[in-house]
């Protein structure tokens, strides 16, 4: 079930919600302005099943008032038509008229002892039990979604807040929780039922994300599981937000992941975790995409199959060009590879130290000198201009190339580029790039040959 949790300071507010999406309703009584309000309140007049709680300060809630006049609210709900009432396991009593549910929140850790922790909220005579904590590892990910694997004598609800914790809401229920949440500060119920395909997802479901340290504004869970659901795939891509990558790779296979695009910072430190690199990621020094073969990880990159694609579009063809990258990462790498044939690749980056593992047509420089080194092509490899941050640019005035592509794709055209076309220059969106490399991913993850279709600008609006 999909559970929308509700933070209204009104009644009126609770009524006007959409929760077209929705399967029940958490109802936090706690936060209305005046929570004596809800005691006249019938349940029975929203669409979908209510969970009424009211959460006291010390909890994790709001509520200012006593205990018995949290009791009498929780108690009202059950008797006005609140299907479930949930309270803390520590204060946990039963109340008829409403199944119960035993409750236990952590805003700050997932505690060591989880499975301890949920077996003394299940020793209440609550109905179901819950537990919800906040996620800072994917080792946290782990064990919160090792416990829907084992056998409790109720019903259980188990849920990871927080963005890394954000994968247990999405497979939560596939792999044995009575219910997920959405919450409007974390994700939408429309997000979970139109992008994540929410309702088709079972324990078989293959496993897929994008593995970056702040994945929130990739647009890659959209058309990937557009595609899945084309062709009716059992797949689903969600995020994978790390900051530690040897955190993510030393808990993936556990979770059940399959694979994933790789994306900022990740693309040259994953390669210490995989069994296996493609030539291709080999000669580029860097990895972005992750497929399991046979239970090992092996690393390809279909970067330099996107930037190709993207020089294509606007019919360039790197032999006697200059070329300038902003950049050293492992996007710049992928540049530098599509660029072997390129007369001069020069690489301005925050440091000029020469790196090791780049074709012998590179140059290093400081940005700071790009003055320089007027080219026929200038590529953007860095996420200044990405959205939120669509106003940033790295260059301001006039730009010393031909032929402008940035690689962000959000927005489509970036400062970067509005900057380049009112010069007169020749632009390519990242748009190209990222569609480009997308179907190659999907190639690799699914087998299918066939989905070209499926990754144009109009799938991806």
């Amino acid at each position: 079930m999909l559970c929308v949790s509700i933070t209204a300071s009104t009644p009126d507010d609770i009524f006007s919600y959409d929760l077209s999406c929705a399967d029940c309703v958490e109802v936090r009584l706690d936060c209305l302005k005046n929570p004596l309000q809800s005691l006249d309140i019938s349940w029975s007049r929203l669409p979908v099943p209510v969970i009424a709680t009211c959460r006291s300060r010390d909890r994790g809630g709001r509520f200012d008032g006593t205990p018995a006049d949290q009791r009498r609210i929780l108690s009202a709900a059950a008797h006005n038509g609140a299907a479930y009432v949930e309270m803390d396991y520590r204060d946990f009593h039963l109340m008829e008229g409403a199944t119960c549910i035993a409750s236990c929140e952590d805003f700050d850790r997932t505690p060591d002892d989880v499975g301890g922790l949920l077996s003394r909220i299940c020793s209440t005579p609550s109905q179901i039990a819950k537990l919800a904590t906040t996620v800072q590892s994917w080792a946290d990910n782990r064990r919160l979604l090792d416990l829907l694997s084992r056998a409790w004598p109720k019903p259980v609800i188990v849920v990871g807040m927080g963005h890394t914790g954000e994968v247990t809401r999405i497979i939560g229920p596939s792999r044995g929780s009575f219910l997920t949440y959405a919450e409007p500060d974390q994700i939408t119920a429309r997000e979970i039922v139109e992008t994540y395909h929410f309702r088709n997802i079972r324990r078989t479901t293959k496993l897929i994300g994008v593995l970056g340290k702040d994945v929130r504004h990739s647009r890659s869970p959209i058309i990937h599981n557009r595609a899945f659901n084309a062709m009716h795939l059992d797949f689903v891509y969600v995020r994978f937000p790390a900051a530690d990558v040897r955190d993510f790779f030393e808990n993936a296979r556990a979770i059940g992941i399959k694979g994933c695009s790789i994306t900022i910072p990740h693309k040259v430190s994953a390669l210490p975790y995989l069994d296996e690199v493609s030539r291709d990621a080999q000669a580029v020094g860097a990895v972005n995409t992750v497929s399991d073969r046979d239970g090992k990880f092996h690393g390809d990159n279909t970067d330099v199959h996107g930037v190709r694609a993207a020089l294509a579009s606007a019919h360039l063809r790197p032999e006697g060009r200059r070329a300038v990258i902003l950049g050293a990462g492992g996007a710049a790498r992928a540049a530098a590879a599509a660029l072997r044939k390129a007369e001069r690749v020069v690489v301005l980056s925050r440091s000029s130290k020469v790196q090791s593992g780049w074709p012998e047509n590179v140059a290093f420089d400081a940005l700071s000198n790009i003055g320089r080194y007027p080219s026929d092509l200038l590529i953007n490899a860095t996420p200044v201009g990405m959205s939120p941050a669509a106003d940033a640019s790295l260059i301001d005035g006039r730009i010393p190339a031909d032929i402008v592509f940035d690689m962000v794709y959000t927005p489509a055209k970036t400062r970067l580029l509005a900057n380049a076309e009112a010069q007169g220059k020749t632009i390519i969106s990242g748009t190209v790039m990222f569609l480009a490399q997308a179907q190659r991913q999907f190639e690799i993850w699914t087998g299918c040959s066939d989905a070209s279709h499926l990754f144009t600008a109009e799938q991806l609006a």
